[in-house]
């Protein structure tokens, strides 16, 4: 018999209605692309605090158009927001202290959290995921999203060596791993070698199906990519086998996450993760490594090539579905119960 396991995700006014609280505190990125803006203030009428981050680029790519792009989104924030705002300045890569800062900021508002990703990069949002998750005073948490449309044909350039997550494990002892996991994306970045010394045996490429025009050219030149790598890297390696490709919808958290815990038996296997794909699918990566790790197994570590600079207009609007905002959530905790566990 198989286990159903219920994680209520779907339109974020649904989802959030059926929690039936009143005092939610909102987690969230203010960025130059008009979703961001779009997201918050959809997501308002839910909260009573919000707490927004501004993330500044290393090295921008204009920085009058960034100044510009964000003084408006601050203002379109503040025009259409009743709730109690704090907007803070933040650099790309601060240290892990000052991200949880910021958690530690909304959660003293309250004990019922949205985490809105729609504009976090990876390096912020996963590390604020695993502190919410753990955080003993968070009772309820729903990560929300907000699709866009309109992707900018260079997302992001000048991305370092890939390295680990802050926050996430680093090992030493283990440079063997029985899988390694790769979110399918637009593109790959643009580094020497893939997986340094960390030698998994069989890869498994989450392949978000189906993404839709333009993203199955961009997504299959990114398998295109890897491939490549690989093979460069034949002479130097064992060989990895197999490569399989796991077709997956490019928001369902809840089915990309049963997919690892299917192939890794639950954290049996060894794995880690390389989240280059959809934010939906990353996040599910993210919370397979905070479950194993909470459930004291073989740790999942989260690598990632950290861009210096993100497009000012990363997409050109917010999609809308029925002339509504498709912002989806996903129900994490509830009542203190986590909704991703493994057993």
């Amino acid at each position: 018999m198989i286990d159903l396991i219920f994680r209520p995700w779907g339109d974020c006014n649904w989802l959030l209605k059926k929690y039936s609280i009143g005092d939610w505190a909102i987690l969230s990125c203010l960025s130059t692309e008009k979703r961001s803006a779009a997201s918050i203030c959809h997501l308002a009428c839910f909260a009573k605090n919000i707490v927004l981050v501004k993330i500044h680029d290393p090295t921008p790519i204009d920085v009058a158009l960034v100044k510009a792009a964000l003084n408006d989104a601050e203002k379109l924030v503040r025009n259409n927001v009743g709730s109690t705002i704090g907007i803070f300045d933040a650099d790309l890569k601060a240290p892990l202290d000052d991200v949880a800062d910021y958690v530690d900021k909304t959660v003293n508002c309250s004990e019922n959290i949205i985490l809105d990703i729609t504009s976090f990069p990876k390096r912020w949002f996963f590390p604020m995921v695993r502190e919410l998750m753990r955080h003993e005073r968070v009772r309820n948490l729903v990560v929300t999203y907000t699709q866009g449309k309109g992707y900018a044909k260079e997302l992001s350039e000048n991305p370092e060596p890939l390295r680990h997550l802050p926050g996430f494990p680093t090992l030493s002892s283990r440079t063997v791993h029985d899988y390694a996991f790769v979110g399918v994306g637009f593109h790959l970045m643009s580094f020497a070698t893939m997986f340094g010394n960390d030698q998994p045996k069989a890869l498994k490429m989450l392949f978000p199906f189906p993404p839709g025009p333009p993203g199955l050219k961009r997504s299959w030149q990114f398998v295109d990519s890897v491939e490549r790598i690989i093979n460069q890297e034949r002479s130097e390696r064992p060989t990895i086998d197999p490569i399989d490709y796991v077709q997956l919808s490019a928001i369902d958290v809840s089915q990309a996450f049963d997919a690892i815990c299917r192939v890794t038996a639950y954290g049996e296997k060894t794995s880690y993760m390389l989240p280059f794909g959809p934010k939906p699918i990353s996040l599910a990566m993210c919370l397979y490594s905070v479950s194993v790790d909470a459930a004291d197994k073989e740790d999942v570590p989260v690598f990632y090539a950290q861009p210096q600079r993100y497009a000012i207009d990363y997409t050109s609007e917010p999609l809308k579905k029925d002339d509504q905002l498709s912002c989806i959530g996903y129900a994490i905790k509830y009542q203190g119960h986590s909704f991703y566990s493994i057993s």
